[in-house]
């Protein structure tokens, strides 16, 4: 009589009741049945209305109770819905077709945002694939129940799902910090399917694109979201500055050591560290090295310079400052720096966009690593799709199933 208290009060049921519960081997069976004269709810509308007839038996899976395995048994009801006509019953404890219980369902998906979803299999004595669909569960209800109605500003960046140059697309809400899709490869096809999947109604109120300059977003953002302004990444722009910087870095110690100078060996991250963050043997290293009439001397002049360009607040002054700035690139007789000076001016639209929209990827990068944390807890995984799925479970900031019980 105390277990089926138990199971009652966890499943939440008032139009049913419990016929019997049995330990069979190591499983509580647990038989359950409508009760007798109750008009039941419309699976789709909830008007109530008088049983018809029985389906065939389904199971359920339910949370374990003291470590025993509980499975529910029912023979779910077709009713005669006066807006809908025969249909099946809502059935409290289920979620569509599913064979586990919604409680379980919420148990699984609340610890597999924390835990790898092996160890919450062996934690709740259930399979891998028992847990897998758990969180598709939870997924499917969690976007129910969102509009994304308020995403004005979008950023696009990819993810390396595993070695080989194996990548996914991901696309965050940028003002509530939040993955709204993940899809494998990065490509244009990746992101149709995302505009596909986003609608043409939520496309329209998009205002900002914060992306990279990868020319396959940059062409599907122009196809399906020609009004939203694109913003270049200031933090991959900067990146490629960067490996400009230690292109020249690195032609000019081959040189220096083929001449028998090794002054520019170990200064690497000297010249790319912000000055801020060098150690004090470093500030010495620079100190000694900023005397001397090297190319890389100038390569690192024309970086801190750049810096500048990011603390106006005005686009006017900030396009004037470019030009100088792409002017001094062109003339430093440096290649590397001039290559990277002529990127700009191709891309010279979405840079100076920041200005207006003051929009970036810091956001992005940081949840990034979140994803990759994600990856890691779970040693991989083996197909894409449950990659993505991993990734809106933990960073999409999804509401979770709740039920009549907490059982944490």
């Amino acid at each position: 009589m105390l277990v089926k208290s138990i199971v009652r009060f966890t499943l939440g049921i008032k139009d049913h009741y419990i016929v019997s519960v049995k330990l069979i081997g190591n499983e509580l069976k647990i038989d359950l049945d409508a009760k007798r004269r109750r008009k039941l709810p419309c699976s789709i509308c909830g008007k109530r209305a008088r049983p018809r007839d029985k389906l065939k038996e389904r199971t359920w899976r339910h949370v374990s109770l003291w470590g025993i395995a509980v499975r529910l048994y029912y023979r779910p009801r077709r009713i005669e819905c006066p807006e809908h006509g025969v249909r099946v019953e809502s059935i409290p404890w289920s979620m569509g077709k599913k064979p586990i219980s919604f409680p379980l369902i919420t148990v699984l998906s609340f610890w597999s945002r924390m835990l790898p979803w092996d160890q919450v299999a062996k934690l709740f004595g259930v399979s891998w694939n028992t847990v897998r669909a758990a969180v598709e569960a939870a997924v499917e209800y969690g976007r129910e129940r969102e509009s994304y109605g308020d995403v004005r500003f979008i950023g696009i960046d990819e993810i390396s799902r595993k070695r080989g140059h194996t990548y996914h697309t991901n696309v965050y809400d940028l003002e509530r910090k939040r993955l709204i899709w993940s899809g494998a490869h990065r490509d244009k096809d990746s992101l149709r399917r995302f505009f596909e999947w986003w609608g043409k109604e939520r496309t329209a109120a998009i205002e900002g694109v914060c992306c990279d300059m990868w020319r396959n977003y940059i062409d599907v953002i122009h196809e399906y979201c020609g009004e939203a302004v694109i913003v270049f990444d200031k933090f991959h722009i900067v990146r490629h500055l960067m490996e400009a910087i230690d292109k020249v870095r690195r032609m000019e110690a081959r040189m220096l050591a083929e001449a028998g100078c090794e002054d520019l060996k170990g200064t690497k991250y000297i010249w790319l560290k912000n000055p801020w963050n060098l150690t004090e043997s470093q500030k010495i290293t620079l100190s000694g090295l900023l005397k001397s009439n090297f190319k890389i001397v100038r390569a690192y002049l024309l970086k801190e310079m750049f810096r500048r360009l990011w603390d106006y607040r005005s686009r006017t002054w900030a396009a004037k400052y470019l030009k100088r700035w792409f002017w001094w690139a062109t003339h430093s007789r440096l290649k590397p720096l001039r290559d990277f000076a002529w990127m700009l001016r191709r891309h010279e639209e979405g840079i100076l966009a920041y200005f207006d929209l003051r929009i970036d990827n810091a956001i992005v990068e940081a949840m990034n690593n979140n994803a990759k944390a994600i990856s890691h807890r779970a040693r991989g995984y083996r197909t894409e799709n449950t990659f993505s799925l991993a990734l809106i479970h933990g960073l999409g900031d999804l509401q979770l199933p709740q039920c009549q019980h907490r059982f944490l």
